[in-house]
């Protein structure tokens, strides 16, 4: 079975399918008044036999209540085909879409064909959305040969363009993972006004509103919107869709209640769930919202999406009674890192995540998540004292080892981890001790740098690395994404690196390519 990019005209698909601007014009020529799809469309969670496909109408995206300029129901039409130019609807429905979402759909279109790409679009006041590109799965046992990935975190409005999301659209992927901090909820401040390329001019999210506005704004890019109609997506979320930093129910600020804190992280997750291609989920009575799910390809691989932010335990050793910001620790000084009663997933989700790994048997057991799972002993040499940095799961060290000895005891076929969060490329051996770098590897990970946030220090943490031999190779100075190559016998990873994310049409290169052969954990270089 070929890959569905391999099955697809790519003239037809590049420049004449997503090109918003020309489809954006023959809205407007519909019907007088404002566009009402000036955030594009996008899909997600694809399963054998359909997917979500999603929009959100507006027409003053940042209108200062979060709804878009919108307050009145609206009745909009949807339909999805067997080929772009609509002439076979093998779907089509009829959604509302109210001020209760901020105007936002999330149809979950099923009972399609496996292994195929679909057209989709929606139709609202007399205007037509751009139409977007989504793709079903391969069916549970089917032997699917290829798998084309497009791998993305961190993307700061106000350190540059999104030129990095418009390489990915040209690439075609099959599938989109988004790995967190889609938004910033934050804004550059005075003191570092000369690090702004395009400003957010939005107060710090901390509202509904806010959260709604940051999302909204960050979907007006021309690139993110591409990419969103190009192919489906599967987006779990770190700390920047709520606050840098923060852990479970506890804030990064000092002082800061729960209880308090819950009510902000509530109006995040709602605004996460409104802006995102997911399947259906909810607040519950505890301001909880899942997101963590499997999504399955064929025999070929199974993704298992994982929430490290909403159930873990607070940070080892932080400042006050409710602070939660990570800082830097030793062992010496915080005994507390190494409670076995700290969890970094919640002990539900864990247990979730091991029964999910005992029963699988696709030939790649993806772990999609959000932060650097190997560790980093942030020494320079065996002799001094390591610390660690807490906010990762450097933090959470025994519910790192939970996690690497059922990897170890229950054998899942070829675990490769993908983590974001760091703004750096990383190519780790997970290993079972991570204490013991002699310990067998258990996974692979790669970690991808950043859509445009700055990096951390290149010469300061490559000061350290000869104290991290799991560590093959780091770089935090480009900007960029992760392509993957999925196959039954190996698994091809290019760090794709823009030129400037200061330059709007910013160029493309690859830095460096690795390979996981079948069978073999650890990565090598190509």
């Amino acid at each position: 079975m070929s890959s569905f990019s391999d099955r697809l005209d790519r003239r037809t698909l590049l420049t004449g399918l997503v090109v918003a601007p020309a489809v954006l014009s023959f809205g407007r020529a519909q019907a007088s008044g404002a566009y009402v799809f000036p955030l594009g469309v996008a899909s997600g969670d694809p399963a054998p036999d359909g997917f979500v496909i999603w929009t959100r109408l507006a027409v003053e995206p940042l209108a200062a209540d979060g709804l878009g300029g919108l307050s009145a129901s609206i009745p909009v039409r949807w339909e999805v085909a067997a080929d772009d130019q609509f002439r076979r609807i093998v779907a089509a429905g009829d959604a509302t879409a109210s001020s209760d979402s901020a105007h936002s759909l999330h149809i979950e279109v099923a009972g399609l064909q496996p292994a195929r790409p679909y057209w989709y679009r929606f139709t609202a006041q007399g205007q037509q959305s751009p139409v977007g590109r989504a793709l079903t799965t391969p069916a549970p046992n089917a032997q699917a040969d290829r798998l084309r990935l497009a791998v993305a975190s961190c993307s700061h409005w106000e350190r540059g363009y999104f030129s990095a999301y418009g390489h990915m659209a040209d690439e075609a992927p099959d599938l989109t993972l988004f790995l967190g901090d889609y938004i910033y909820e934050y804004s550059l401040g005075p003191d570092r006004a000369d690090q702004v390329v395009r400003p957010y001019n939005l107060e710090e999210a901390t509202t509904l509103a806010g959260y709604r506005n940051r999302y909204a704004l960050h979907k007006t890019d021309a690139n993110l919107q591409r990419l969103h109609a190009v192919a489906p997506c599967v987006a779990v979320w770190d700390d920047h869709e709520v606050q840098d930093d923060y852990s479970g129910v506890w804030s990064k600020v000092s002082g800061v209640a729960p209880s308090d804190f819950l009510q902000r992280r509530a109006a995040a997750y709602q605004a996460f769930f409104e802006a995102m291609p997911i399947r259906r989920t909810r607040l519950n009575a505890a301001l909880q919202m899942p997101i963590y799910r499997r999504i399955r390809y064929g025999k070929l691989a199974e993704f298992f999406m994982l929430d490290g932010r909403q159930y873990r335990s607070k940070q080892p050793c932080s400042a006050g009674e409710n602070g939660g910001k990570g800082q830097i620790v030793s062992d010496a000084t915080c005994t507390d890192r190494l409670d076995p009663s700290r969890t970094f997933l919640g002990f539900e989700q864990e247990r979730w995540l091991y029964d999910g790994l005992a029963r699988a048997d696709a030939r790649w057991n993806i772990l999609g998540q959000n932060l650097v799972m190997a560790g980093l002993r942030l020494s320079r040499s065996p002799a001094e004292e390591d610390r660690y940095w807490t906010d990762t799961w450097d933090g959470f060290p025994a519910a790192r080892d939970r996690l690497t000895s059922a990897l170890a005891e229950l054998k899942p076929s070829n675990p490769v981890v993908l983590s974001g969060d760091y703004h750096s490329f990383w190519t780790n051996d997970v290993k079972l001790d991570s204490r013991d770098p002699s310990s067998p590897t258990v996974a692979t990970e790669f970690v991808g740098t950043s859509i445009t946030s700055t990096g951390p220090s290149y010469d300061g943490l490559m000061a350290v690395m000869p104290n991290n031999p799991q560590v093959k190779f780091f770089d935090s100075r480009p900007r960029g994404y992760m392509s993957i190559d999925v196959r039954p016998d190996r698994m091809d990873t290019r760090y794709q690196a823009i030129s400037d994310v200061r330059d709007p049409k910013a160029s493309l290169s690859t830095l460096k390519s690795w390979t996981v052969e079948s069978g073999r954990p650890g990565a090598v270089a190509a």
